[in-house]
């Protein structure tokens, strides 16, 4: 099964951890877990500035960007690509105003060999956990009866991939350095200057692995999904 790119990742490490890489606080909303297949449409953590408080804070939003102007969910991409995201109507507030990082610490990419699709995992090449850089918004308008309404909702920003991650596939998560994801969040940094925050505080170098294509399916998640296989 092939998703949108980045359309699933995995997160073990606690909330606390990523907290502390920003520092932020964990809100008293979220209830951590481990997971190690997470798919769109879901609550996943995310850090960003309360427009309230002006608080570095992590807490529980929607993975499928919903404008806040949307009354469904019929436009409600996961990703967003950063090249272009601070000129559509759909992204451009949020790429100016309202950023955020996303915790994980690996994704899942899909590189099409024939009529196969071999997924893999990729993270960083330290290992540590890290931050996508993602834009927000909250759905205020969805009905009520949804999960995601009146609540934070974000996706991912991706963009060109890093040359030793190319041959899996056309495009990756912007994957930021523990500096530029306190950066990344930064309200008084124009779109320029977030620009330049993408192309500058993100991991040079990843790892990456083949793995089983049971993770294709969400309702599959435990850790023997990162286990290496061997092809051909």
């Amino acid at each position: 099964m092939s998703v949108a790119m980045c359309g699933r990742y995995g997160r073990y490490t606690p909330g606390e951890r990523f907290a502390g890489i920003i520092k932020g606080t964990v809100s008293t909303r979220f209830t951590d877990d481990v997971r190690y297949n997470r798919p769109p449409g879901t609550f996943q953590l995310i850090g960003l500035l309360n427009p309230d408080d002006g608080a570095t804070t992590l807490g529980p939003a929607w993975w499928s960007f919903i404008p806040s102007w949307a009354t469904d969910t019929k436009l409600s991409p996961v990703n967003a690509r950063s090249e272009t995201a601070a000129e559509k109507k759909m992204f451009a507030k949020a790429f100016a105003h309202q950023r955020c990082v996303v915790a994980a610490d690996y994704w899942i990419e899909w590189s099409r060999d024939g009529d196969e699709n071999q997924p893999y995992a990729i993270r960083p090449a330290d290992g540590e956990p890290f931050f996508f850089a993602g834009i927000w918004s909250k759905a205020s308008r969805l009905p009520d009866d949804h999960s995601a309404a009146g609540e934070v909702t974000f996706a991912i920003l991706t963009a060109e991939p890093n040359a030793d991650i190319a041959h899996i596939h056309k495009r990756q998560p912007q994957a930021l350095t523990n500096a530029g994801a306190r950066s990344w969040i930064d309200p008084d940094m124009d779109a320029g200057q977030a620009q330049e925050i993408l192309q500058d505080e993100r991991h040079s170098s990843y790892e990456s692995w083949p793995i089983a294509p049971r993770v294709g399916s969400p309702k599959n998640d435990d850790p023997a999904i990162l286990d290496r296989v061997e092809l051909g």
